[in-house]
């Protein structure tokens, strides 16, 4: 029963983090902030999109296998998610941010990343809740 309280508790931790990053995120895109000059080889434009939604995807990857989705269908569902929010997110910039196909792309990009590097460390440390004490 103890371990039950715990995992509710993760689960509505990871939750929190997921829904509290995703709001941040959404708003930090849609700021009117100086942008940096098309071509510009010191921006960190794309860096920042693969960053961001790849970090999206490790918490909602963290979120399903807490909650249990332990299929191949979770980075799936996850990285298809994010398109679908990524395509929305670009398409409801407005200036001077501008929507662009690119930004999109590596908003995939991240998140498929961020599933890979999810997955990587979970089969490096998998989880010792089904084991003996």
């Amino acid at each position: 029963m103890e371990a039950a309280g715990r995992r509710w508790k993760l689960i509505a931790a990871l939750a929190a983090a997921a829904v509290l990053y995703w709001v941040a995120m959404f708003g930090a895109t849609h700021m009117p902030i100086r942008t940096t000059p098309a071509g510009d080889p010191y921006s960190l434009d794309k860096l920042q999109h693969l960053t961001a939604f790849g970090t999206l995807a490790v918490i909602l990857s963290a979120l399903g296998a807490a909650a249990g989705f332990k299929t191949w269908k979770r980075p799936v569902v996850i990285v298809g998610c994010i398109a679908l929010y990524a395509m929305f997110d670009e398409s409801t910039q407005r200036p001077p941010r501008t929507p662009e196909f690119f930004d999109w792309l590596f908003d995939v990009i991240g998140a498929v990343l961020g599933v890979a590097l999810f997955g990587v460390v979970a089969r490096c440390f998998p989880s010792r809740s089904g084991q003996a004490k």
